[in-house]
């Protein structure tokens, strides 16, 4: 592959969703309420970190859309992303149904409707991709310092 291929960064696409939705699933079937959360947010973190430089660590098709509608990522990029993340959350969901011989379906809480399910995934979403809009994608502004990066003076 040459140095211009574009294959590392849907690999890295397809790494970084196959861990997030595998951890989410594993955790999910095993009933971690209290490390459950932790160990998937330490998973999207070494992710990030890891991945990150190579693809920009997108990891949800909702995210590179809004990338897409931001003019940050390529609409080819973008689609060809969301058939990568779409096909890593299918993997995932196959290799923890086999890992642990069981499967759960997503369904609203108990109480809630259609609705109101739909409402708050809308938000919660909009919130993702506006917080990597803002962090990961923010323009330096002009002299002065990102204000989500705290300057250190170790001198």
């Amino acid at each position: 592959m040459g140095e211009d291929s574009p294959i590392p960064k849907y690999v890295a696409e397809f790494i970084g969703t196959f861990m997030l939705v595998f951890s989410v699933g594993c955790n999910v079937l095993t009933g971690q309420a209290v490390w459950g959360v932790t160990s998937i947010a330490c998973t999207l973190m070494v992710s990030i970190y890891a991945l990150g430089g190579v693809s920009g660590a997108n990891f949800n098709p909702a995210v590179s859309l809004a990338l897409g509608l931001a003019n940050k990522l390529e609409w080819k990029d973008v689609a060809i992303y969301m058939v990568v993340q779409l096909t890593a959350g299918v993997a995932a969901g196959f290799s923890y149904a086999a890992f642990f011989k069981n499967i759960f379906d997503l369904q609203p809480s108990p109480g809630y409707g259609f609705f109101q399910t739909l409402l708050a995934e809308f938000f919660y979403t909009f919130m993702l991709c506006f917080v990597v809009l803002n962090v990961a994608h923010l323009k330096p502004m002009q002299g002065k310092t990102n204000s989500m990066v705290l300057p250190l003076d170790l001198s």
